[in-house]
């Protein structure tokens, strides 16, 4: 089993990925895309199912986003730092995961792949939009 960490990094490359393939139906992107993944039978599900909740549900996940970007508009973001605030949204909204564990797994993929000082933005991002979904909860 590959755990967690290694299912959430499947899931962003996918959604990286298709951020240049959206000509394709997402289903036949992930089929296509899978084969370069390494990944237990076992997760491949989550693996399928998070993409695919992310992509059914881009629009609400983008205007969350949006909500909280003050100044700036999603189109200017990076594609990385899109989708890095695009797994986590969908983990603290759809998936009910605890908002200090994606936060700070969405700041550690930042660290590791988008561009310098976006570590910061990204936290700031989606430690507000985790105060206003507890608010509403």
């Amino acid at each position: 089993m590959l755990g967690k960490r290694k299912v959430r990094k499947n899931v962003f490359e996918l959604v990286f990925g298709y951020q240049f393939n959206k000509e394709e139906a997402p289903l036949d992107y992930y089929n296509r895309a899978y084969d370069n993944f390494v990944c237990e039978d076992d997760e491949e599900e989550s693996v399928k199912n998070e993409f695919l909740g992310i992509c059914e549900n881009v629009e609400d996940i983008d205007s969350t986003i949006s909500e909280f970007l003050n100044e700036w508009k999603l189109s200017r973001l990076s594609k990385v730092t899109i989708s890095i605030l695009r797994v986590s949204v969908y983990e603290m909204k759809y998936l009910k995961l605890p908002a200090p564990i994606s936060i700070n797994e969405a700041v550690e993929f930042s660290k590791q792949f988008a561009e310098d000082g976006a570590s910061s933005f990204i936290n700031g991002v989606l430690n507000n939009i985790a105060k206003k979904m507890n608010e509403n909860a």
